[in-house]
């Protein structure tokens, strides 16, 4: 066979295991299917998943900083619409004009519910205050895993250490 034809093949194997991962990770089966149709000596077989891997990984982080930068924009879009409806209400209100019309928009102003204002929390009476239950306390897991290093033992906890894969 000729080895271009064979590292086609590889690559669209490596590929379709990623595609498996990244949307049937639930699949073992299938997985491991995938992965065994793969005819490769195991070191080379080892290699190219921790390249598949990097590369996942290097799709992942790229996704992350397109988040941080479409959740800014979205935030300064927001806040620029915010600031023009102001704009516009404060124009409207100068010129004592409840209701505009153009050619494309009707604009009106409209009055909002009626909202309560709270001035002085302190001097609220009992009957209209609300009582919220705390939170439940929460395990401290840095005090227990310094117990549990030091030798004391504590109920209801145990320690546990697994492995990582890391790839350098």
């Amino acid at each position: 066979m000729n080895p271009v034809f064979e590292a086609f093949e590889l690559a669209a194997q490596y590929r379709q295991l990623a595609e498996l991962l990244a949307e049937r990770h639930d699949d073992e089966q299938v997985i491991a299917d995938t992965l065994d149709s793969i005819s490769e000596p195991l070191d080379a077989r080892l290699e190219n998943l921790a390249k598949m891997v990097r590369n996942i990984e290097s799709a992942a982080c790229g996704i992350e900083e397109t988040i941080v930068h479409l959740e800014a924009r979205h935030a300064t879009l927001t806040h620029a619409a915010e600031r023009g409806r102001k704009l516009i209400l404060d124009l409207m209100r100068a010129a004592g004009r409840d209701r505009a019309s153009t050619a494309l928009f009707s604009l009106a102003l409209k009055k909002n519910p009626v909202s309560v204002v709270v001035d002085d929390p302190a001097s609220v009476p009992q009957a209209y205050l609300i009582y919220h239950d705390p939170p439940a306390p929460t395990p401290n897991k840095r005090a227990i895993a310094a117990a549990l290093k030091a030798g004391i033992p504590v109920a209801g906890v145990h320690a546990e250490q697994d492995v990582r894969l890391e790839i350098h």
